[in-house]
């Protein structure tokens, strides 16, 4: 790692793992060299030009994954007219690609479980566009909010349903759907 670059701490259990492992910790902790990623609302594909002069760089445009830029670590986006604006966010390409990965169709209805703080929730139902919906579940009630708070920045919260739960238990019987059991008891 670069002499006085800045660096993220990690507890020493991961520490003491990395380094049985032969696994330069550094991969993880170098703040400066790991690059931030925005993605773009669909339908504000032109505000990039705008985000370029407010931030004075110009966002380098990922190929492989639709909608997202990737800038320096140093740059922020909150004070943007942009980001204020509810036209791009923040969200790492990994998270992104995990999520074209599904291969999220128009009409579906998707489960996300540890969903906050809720940039996956807001491109997942940006893939889904007017139909389908999405499940959003975190263990922790205070990010569950943070979840809560960016639907609405995005304005994409009313096909949204947000659940505290803790994953591994978590179940709900989808609105309009009945059992066996039910059609037989409701006879």
């Amino acid at each position: 790692m670069e002499h006085g670059a800045a660096t993220a701490p990690l507890p020493d259990a991961f520490l003491h793992f990395l380094e049985s492992n032969g696994i330069d910790p550094s991969i993880y902790t170098s703040i400066d060299s790991t690059p931030r990623y925005i993605r773009l609302k669909p339908g504000f594909e032109d505000c990039i030009e705008d985000v370029e002069s407010e931030i004075k760089c110009k966002p380098k445009k990922l190929e492989w994954l639709l909608g997202f830029y990737t800038l320096p670590p140093h740059i922020q986006i909150a004070s943007t007219n942009a980001y204020r604006e509810g036209k791009i966010y923040g969200i790492d390409a990994s998270s992104g690609a995990a999520v074209m990965a599904l291969g999220i169709s128009p009409g579906d209805h998707v489960l996300d479980l540890c969903a906050a703080p809720g940039a996956k929730l807001c491109m997942i139902l940006d893939l889904l566009g007017d139909s389908g919906s999405v499940t959003g579940v975190d263990a922790a009630r205070h990010r569950l909010a943070a979840c809560r708070t960016m639907l609405q920045k995005y304005k994409l919260g009313d096909r949204c349903r947000l659940f505290v739960a803790d994953g591994t238990t978590f179940s709900v019987i989808p609105e309009g759907f009945r059992s066996d059991s039910e059609s037989l008891l409701n006879r």
